[in-house]
């Protein structure tokens, strides 16, 4: 039986983005992978919080602090998600009262895995069509919408990456709580940015 499932796809000729959308269609592929092997480090995390926080100043909201327990939850997310090619099952078996952010990037190169400030930065660029004077949620500006929300403390990142079908694959995930994106709730959580 169709259910609505929320999925992502934004393409170009190196990786691809989350951008949220409403599909109708199965439950899911009856098929699935393997998960990609974990690569998070500490590196990595520093990475993620000093991204985020850097593009939160630009809109006054205070910095997050990295929580373990996300971190775990979203290494547990970047299994789940890595076990079905691109981002094709999106927020899928996300849990209550948490946020997420994805990005999926592939790369003909062997190795090459994407930053968190590279996925960090793509998501913060769709704010670039974010309309302060109508605040609200779209599926162009969700993802930065969550990376500047005001009233999110904590956060936990993650990255899976290795050979997949066609690509060397990195995913990312990043998981925040409180979490962003309510309705009724953007005025006072995605702030103009500051003049720099």
């Amino acid at each position: 039986m169709p259910r609505l499932r929320r999925t992502a796809a934004v393409m170009s000729a190196a990786s691809a983005f989350a951008a949220l959308t409403t599909v109708v269609g199965p439950a899911g592929p009856a098929w699935a992978r393997d998960p990609l092997p974990q690569r998070t480090d500490q590196a990595f995390q520093q990475d993620c919080l000093k991204t985020h926080n850097a593009y939160r100043a630009r809109h006054g909201a205070p910095p997050l602090t990295v929580d373990p327990q996300l971190v775990a939850y979203a290494a547990s997310r970047a299994d789940e998600i890595t076990r079905f090619e691109g981002l094709n099952e999106g927020h899928r078996g996300l849990e209550p009262g948490h946020g997420e952010n994805l990005h999926w990037s592939g790369s003909s190169v062997a190795g090459r895995m994407a930053s968190c400030k590279d996925a960090v930065t793509r998501w913060y660029d769709g704010g670039r069509t974010y309309d302060y004077a109508k605040p609200g949620f779209s599926g162009e500006t969700g993802f930065f919408t969550q990376v500047v929300w005001k009233s999110t403390t904590r956060i936990g990142c993650a990255r899976a990456a290795g050979r997949g079908p066609q690509w060397y694959e990195t995913y990312i995930v990043c998981n925040y709580t409180p979490p962003g994106n309510f309705s009724g709730r953007f005025k006072e959580n995605v702030l103009p940015p500051r003049s720099r």
